[in-house]
């Protein structure tokens, strides 16, 4: 068990919290667990986080944070490649890291708006696909917005799906979405790429 004496005990302390959530699950995760996994007395923990809903909101802001960095780190060669890249990024980010993304979208923190820093981490992956949705349309703000949440709508949607199809494995069947779920998620670069199109056209 590594101990947490020195430096910044907030920020190893959300550490060891991101780690354990994603090992175990957020509903593992309580102020007396983090204290035993991070070796420091049970009262440590509570001068940073009151509440449990204070330590998810934690982990779930560095989850943004890490999603954040993720698709700022993508070098567009065109707007609907990068649109492409930062659904497949997002993808990729809720599949392998599936306990810290359910928490953050999730209810389990309850309203964002009391930890303000989570609202504005949240809002900056919203600000990345609006940003680049304006430079490919002279339409309005409002409509602009709406194609961000109808993409992000549909990566989030396809994130579900594709656990989905993991789970279950190979399809032998020609009845139900399941097939066709497979063949996106072994395609996602060309359905993203579709779909993408159909947004930006309408």
């Amino acid at each position: 068990m590594k101990s947490y004496h020195h430096g910044n005990l907030k920020e190893e302390l959300v550490n060891c919290a991101v780690n354990m959530c994603e090992r175990d699950g957020y509903t593992k995760l309580s102020i007396r667990s983090l204290a035993k996994e991070s070796n420091v007395s049970q009262t440590a923990p509570y001068r940073h986080f009151k509440t449990k809903q204070e330590l998810y909101a934690a982990v779930a802001k560095e989850g943004f944070d890490k999603l954040n960095k993720k698709m700022s780190s993508i070098k567009p060669t065109d707007q609907k490649k990068y649109l492409v890249a930062c659904g497949k990024t997002y993808i990729n980010f809720g599949l392998k890291n599936a306990n810290t993304y359910d928490l953050m979208f999730g209810t389990a923190v309850g309203s964002f708006t009391d930890y303000q820093d989570l609202v504005d981490s949240a809002n900056s992956l919203f600000e990345l696909l609006r940003s680049s949705f304006s430079k490919l349309s002279n339409e309005s703000e409002e409509i602009i917005s709406f194609k961000c949440i109808t993409l992000w709508s549909m990566v989030h949607g396809l994130v579900g799906i594709i656990r989905k199809v993991n789970v279950i494995g190979d399809i032998n069947q020609n009845m139900g979405p399941m097939p066709f779920a497979n063949e996106i998620a072994n395609n996602i670069d060309e359905h993203l790429d579709k779909v993408i199109s159909g947004i930006i056209k309408n």
